[in-house]
């Protein structure tokens, strides 16, 4: 559930929760007040107020003998509770042509307790014509008469008068009913606080816990564990959030990792620099203090001296422009003027010159298959470079007098695809991954300089790069180096 949800909802229920208990409320004290009222009618003090009330109600009953019976029950259940609490006892009879002593007639209602005779009462009835009320040593006897819808009646109540029981003090009505009130409305409090804390509970501890989670990822992040992610299932709104984490993590990791290969490769291009740098100046001291110090005595040997020199000064005038190159490309200081080209006619015409070239060091070129009617937009000086890299690679690098380079070119999918492969000995698996970092030599202990610095493959590589294109290295099928170059087509030429 998002969290959105849960404060929608959390909001509903605060005002939900509050009116439902109002009107439970309100519900409860109709209640308590219709029970204290009635509690009050049937247990009331006023003995004559209750007597009055009897005879009231008895008449009633006698003159609308047709109300409904629902209504004549309860009629006549009032009329009997109230003669119970107040210990009285009614009996009405219907005297139509009977006689009008006390018990005669036809008995229509009989209710409340049992009535009592005292001939003392009787007799004083009679003396007052038989009707009236007359009363002694705490009884009273009442007699009424009365017309009703269907004939005449004789209404006796019969009345033992006791001092009436105080109301309990639980009740409504008694001493302690203020207590009721003050309850319910404690309650009322205690279920609002209640039901706010689980609402705050219900909203915030879906929040609570995603931010303790995201405190621990950045703590472990600060700490310097690049590789904790954050593993959060729940479907809300910082699912997003802990992803971005996990995609800033990797990304951070993959930061400090180049900023690291970057100082290693720093350390190593000085430590390159330094010891490709001494193996010609060594040199190049050696044979000028041979010249120096008359060593070479006949003209011959003196030239072949000074050719040493020079040979060396220019093995360090080409490592330096290299280097300068490299080093404008890895600021992005790179010179690159694109155009487009057919790259069939340029590896044909660079690799027919590269043969007629270097055929003195013993490099043969192989053509293959090349795709036609095809544009690169590249810069051609840059890409001859390239060539040029991996043509004198692989001549440095062989074993035998010769060394062939085959070549071929076709187009996969929206790419172009360029192989150069070579018959040499190629590289180990381990060596084959580190072939473009700078400097990098298989001869681990840079024991022959003269095989180059280890800049020209790394220099093509940064040359891919800024045409859009990739360079990789492969196992040749002949045990050699296969280098292949992968480019954008621009377009089809137009035939």
């Amino acid at each position: 559930m998002t969290i959105k949800r849960r404060l929608f909802i959390s909001n509903i229920l605060m005002i939900v929760i509050p009116i439902v208990l109002a009107l439970m409320l309100s519900a409860l004290l109709v209640l308590l007040l219709w029970q204290e009222f009635d509690f009050q009618f049937d247990n009331s003090e006023d003995y004559y107020g209750a007597r009055d009330s009897v005879m009231e109600a008895s008449r009633e009953l006698l003159e609308n003998p047709d109300t409904n019976v629902q209504k004549l029950d309860f009629m006549v259940s009032r009329v009997d509770r109230m003669l119970t609490n107040n210990h009285m006892a009614l009996r009405i009879y219907e005297t139509s042509g009977a006689s009008a002593e006390l018990g005669t007639g036809t008995l229509t209602y009989s209710l409340g307790g049992e009535p009592f005779a005292d001939p003392q009462l009787t007799k004083a009835l009679d003396t007052l014509g038989g009707t009236g009320l007359v009363g002694t040593e705490g009884r009273e006897l009442y007699v009424s008469e009365a017309d009703g819808a269907e004939g005449s009646y004789r209404i006796e109540l019969y009345s033992t008068r006791k001092a009436a029981e105080p109301t309990p003090p639980g009740h409504p009505g008694g001493s302690g009913g203020i207590w009721f009130p003050i309850a319910i409305l404690l309650g009322m409090i205690a279920v609002v606080v209640l039901t706010s804390r689980f609402l705050t509970r219900f909203v915030f501890q879906k929040i609570r816990q995603p931010l303790e989670i995201l405190a621990g990822g950045v703590n472990e992040i600060r700490d310097g564990n690049l590789d904790y992610r954050i593993n959060y299932t729940r479907k809300d709104e910082f699912r997003p959030v802990c992803e971005a984490f996990n995609e800033m993590a990797g990304r951070l990791k993959e930061s400090v990792w180049a900023v690291q290969k970057q100082e290693m490769n720093r350390k190593e291009l000085l430590a390159g620099i330094s010891h490709d740098l001494r193996s010609p100046l060594t040199s190049i001291k050696a044979y000028a203090e041979g010249l120096l110090d008359g060593v070479a005595a006949t003209e011959e040997a003196r030239r072949r001296y000074t050719g040493m020199i020079k040979t060396k000064a220019g093995d360090i005038d080409h490592m330096v422009s290299r280097l300068f190159l490299f080093s404008k490309m890895d600021l992005g200081d790179y010179p690159n003027y694109p155009e487009d080209l057919d790259p069939r006619e340029e590896l044909q015409s660079f690799f027919r010159a590269a043969d007629d070239e270097y055929a003195h060091q013993g490099l043969k070129v192989a053509l293959g298959a090349m795709e036609e009617g095809l544009l690169i937009h590249v810069d051609p000086v840059q890409f001859r470079r390239v060539l040029s890299n991996i043509v004198e690679n692989s001549l440095k690098y062989k074993e035998r007098p010769e060394v062939t380079v085959s070549v071929e070119m076709y187009r996969a999918g929206s790419t172009l695809a360029i192989t150069v492969s070579d018959d040499g000995p190629g590289v180990t698996d381990e060596a084959l991954p580190k072939l473009f970092d700078v400097f990098y030599r298989s001869d681990a202990s840079r024991s022959s300089p003269n095989r180059g610095s280890g800049l020209g493959l790394a220099i093509s590589e940064k040359a891919i790069t800024f045409m859009h294109g990739t360079i990789k290295a492969e196992h040749a099928d002949g045990g050699g180096l296969r280098i292949v170059i992968e480019l954008p087509v621009t377009q089809a030429k137009e035939a």
